[in-house]
Order: structure tokens, then C-alpha cells, then sequence
């Protein structure tokens, strides 16, 4: 939760979900899913924690058997259904449909083939064999830095798709509480000295689910919520990372730290959501 929403008595409006699963051809399926609600919506925690979980389900349901795989018009197909089922919960809530609204960026990835969606703000970053990190699609703030496109009203041409082949060696998918630490404006990509060593220490993970895990997700969270990073964003932080290199070897310390965010550039944070973009 972003100190913003402390102060105004909001709950942390982001949400995620993730699953990993074997298909009919027993190739992994790695399924990764994050939305933001909007802080001018009234209920939209209760969106974007929809929009998260009826996303996991249609995926999985698609992608299951193995015997085809997303195309880049599915992503407005989803977008539709999501929006059918937010119209329904705000029926059943007594609400309208803006009062749900949120962003969404999804990844589904097997071994050799990926498919990406975003729609509005925040980020999937993915990292090719021997290439730096890079952003699959650039946070869709329309005109104006603090507005965004939601899934519950956002037209066609803003339902970002991309379908890819070839290894992913990691992905990362954040909000856009953790867009003034991860980006660089002057390049316009991903701040490597952000990402690395949180991907190497998932790397080093020796299991999943153990002890290790438990502390690692403990460390992320800690620092998520340290004074270094409230004091550059007040707004909800959610990260997910997953990487399948083998874990680091060894390096030599050194006697200075690596940055994490770029200071030189920071993007410009304000105690509010985006508005939907006019």
C-alpha cells in the first residue's frame, strides 16, 4: 500500500496473480497478471482484483491443452469479457463500471513462445539471453503524464498486444507506484541497475516455496515499503519477478553499492491516481 492511500484512508487498490502450469504438451506455462485501480474510482480494488483473477482463468482455460496459442486480437477479446464481467459486478455491488476501473498488464509465457497485453500505465519488462532488459510496451499515458487508459472504457487502439518467439530468460511485471525507480527517461527502457540484483536474487533461490522463498518475499516487501522508496512515490507498489537462468556464481565484493533508482531522471510522482485519459 502507497503512503498516499494511508493518508486519505483508501485501500491498496493494486492486485496480481501468478501461476505456473504444464500443458497437454507438458511444456511450462508461466502466467503473470498485475492491474492498478484507479485512485478516483470508487471501488477499484474490487476491479482490479477481478480483472486479475477472471484474467489467470481465461488464460489458463485458452492455453491449457497446448494445441494453439494467443494471437495479438485475442487481447481485445479479453478486454471485452473483462469489462462484461465488471459490468456485472457493479450491478451486483450497486455501482457503475467507472467506479471499477483499473489498468492490466499481462504475460503468458512458454518456453519458446510469448503473448503480452497492456492496457494503461505500469510495465512488463522481459530479458533475452546476452541482452539488457526491455520494456514490452512503454506506459500508455495518452497526452498528459497523469492520465491512463482503464479496461473498463478504453478504445481499441489502446488494448495493447504483442505476441513473440524465442527464449525469455526473466520477466517482471509492475504498477505504476515503481515507475520512478525502474524506468529511465533519457533512454526510454528499463533501469538495469533497478531489476539485476533483485533477479539475481530470485536466481539464487534454491526452491520455490521454501524458507528461502518466504524470506526473499519478506526482503522484496520491506523494501518496497522502506523511506527510500515512499519518499519517491506515495502511490500502491506491486512487483512480480521470474527468471529461469541458473543461479549466479560468486562475485567478488566491491566497495560500492549498486544504484536502484535513476535519481538522474526521476518521472514525475504525484500523490493521485492517473485520470482516465479524456
Amino acid at each position: 500500500m502507497g503512503t498516499g492511500h494511508h493518508t486519505t484512508g483508501q485501500p491498496c487498490q493494486d492486485a496480481h496473480a501468478v501461476r505456473l502450469i504444464h500443458t497437454g504438451h507438458d511444456e511450462p506455462l508461466l502466467l503473470l497478471v498485475s492491474s492498478d485501480g484507479a485512485g478516483s474510482a470508487r471501488h477499484s480494488q474490487l476491479g482490479s482484483t477481478l480483472a486479475c483473477e477472471e484474467t489467470l482463468r481465461w488464460l489458463e482455460m485458452r492455453l491449457s491443452s497446448g494445441e494453439s496459442f494467443l494471437e495479438e486480437q485475442d487481447g481485445v477479446t479479453l478486454v471485452y469479457n473483462l469489462r462484461t464481467l465488471l459490468q456485472n459486478l457493479g450491478e451486483e455491488q450497486g455501482v457503475t463500471l467507472r467506479d471499477l476501473a483499473c489498468t492490466l498488464n499481462v504475460a503468458a509465457l512458454l518456453p519458446e513462445r510469448q503473448w503480452f497485453l497492456q492496457v494503461g500505465d505500469g510495465l512488463t519488462v522481459t530479458q533475452r539471453p546476452g541482452e539488457a532488459p526491455k520494456a514490452v510496451f512503454w506506459p500508455d499515458n495518452g497526452e498528459y503524464a497523469n492520465q491512463t487508459y482503464f479496461i473498463t472504457d478504453v478504445p481499441d487502439e489502446h488494448v495493447h498486444t504483442l505476441t513473440d518467439a524465442g527464449p525469455i530468460e526473466r520477466v517482471a511485471l509492475l504498477t505504476d507506484g515503481l515507475q520512478p525507480m525502474a524506468l529511465s527517461l533519457r533512454d526510454r527502457a528499463p533501469f538495469t541497475p533497478f531489476f539485476e540484483p533483485m533477479f539475481r536474487a530470485v536466481e539464487a533461490l534454491e526452491d520455490n516455496d521454501g524458507e528461502a522463498h518466504a524470506r526473499l518475499h519478506a526482503g522484496l516487501a520491506a523494501f518496497l515499503d522502506s523511506p527510500s522508496v515512499n519518499a519517491r512515490t506515495s502511490d500502491d507498489k506491486t512487483l512480480i519477478l521470474a527468471s529461469c537462468r541458473p543461479p549466479p556464481r560468486p562475485e567478488p565484493p566491491t566497495q560500492e553499492e549498486t544504484p536502484v533508482t535513476p535519481d538522474d531522471e526521476p518521472l514525475l510522482v504525484t500523490d493521485s491516481e492517473p485520470e482516465p485519459h479524456p
